[in-house]
């Protein structure tokens, strides 16, 4: 077995561990990422809306969905190793994935029912139909009412209108914005396992992801960009997340983090 393989098997399978222990944000550190899969939105089909890493580690889940968020065409599921990065077509969510997109993408953290996210409602003059953001990976309209994918919407001319913006914020910071969009709450960040008082998030601008506490403390996790769909192992020391590579090409990572 090679050393690459024999990194990602330890990258991919995080140990399940009893209780967590907060997360040390103004000490964390992510460390040089493993790119899992190269996955192409082409030959996928659709737009990446939901992700997940089963609790053993073993296995990510993506969803894609064709046309808008709030009306799709056609909702699709993919499972992807999490030693090799192989892709299959599967039949629906994985029996595990209910649960651990609750966690991730619950309004409330799951340590202090007093943590929430809150959510801001703002009409705005846009240039562009606009895309939901956790970084500036397009600008147009994934999920909107004009039906067009986020791919579509990077080459759509400028045309000023007003726009409905979502924007959810926690601890006076924006952790995700959604544009002529429905909101897709854990698109943009993910709350730690339980025990560790912590959210990642992905920054509006730049798409870096960024480590929060409960009580707001902050750290840039250096070396990422364009992130979306950031996801915990079940022991709270390592991260996945989807980077926007190439057109309609996104990067599954993983690091290690604390």
């Amino acid at each position: 077995m090679s050393s690459l393989l024999n990194a990602l098997i330890v990258l991919a399978i995080p140990a399940i561990v009893g209780a967590q222990a907060p997360i040390a944000v103004g000490t964390a550190k992510l460390q040089t990422p493993a790119t899992i899969a190269q996955l192409d939105m082409g030959k996928l089909k659709g737009e990446p809306f939901r992700a997940g890493w089963s609790p053993d580690g073993r296995q990510f889940y993506l969803q894609t969905v064709e046309g808008p968020f709030h009306k799709p065409k056609a909702i699709r599921h993919y499972v992807i190793d999490g030693t090799d990065g192989k892709v299959q077509n599967a039949e629906g969510e994985p029996a595990w994935f209910a649960a651990f997109w609750d966690l991730k993408s619950n309004k409330t953290s799951p340590d202090a029912s007093s943590v929430q996210i809150g959510v801001d409602t703002e009409s705005r003059i846009e240039k562009t139909t606009s895309t939901p953001t956790g970084g500036d990976l397009a600008r147009g309209g994934a999920g909107g009412t004009e039906g067009t994918s986020s791919t579509d919407a990077i080459a759509a001319a400028n045309n000023s209108q007003a726009v409905a913006v979502y924007t959810m914020k926690l601890h006076g910071q924006t952790i995700g914005e959604f544009v002529n969009s429905v909101l897709v709450p854990g698109m943009t960040f993910a709350w730690a396992p339980k025990g560790s008082q912590a959210i990642v998030y992905s920054e509006v601008k730049g798409g870096k992801l960024v480590l929060m506490d409960n009580t707001g403390k902050r750290q840039d996790l250096d070396g990422t960009k364009d992130a979306l769909f950031p996801m915990w192992s079940t022991d709270g020391t390592q991260l996945a997340w989807l980077q926007k590579d190439g057109k309609k090409k996104f990067a599954l990572k993983v690091a290690q983090v604390r």
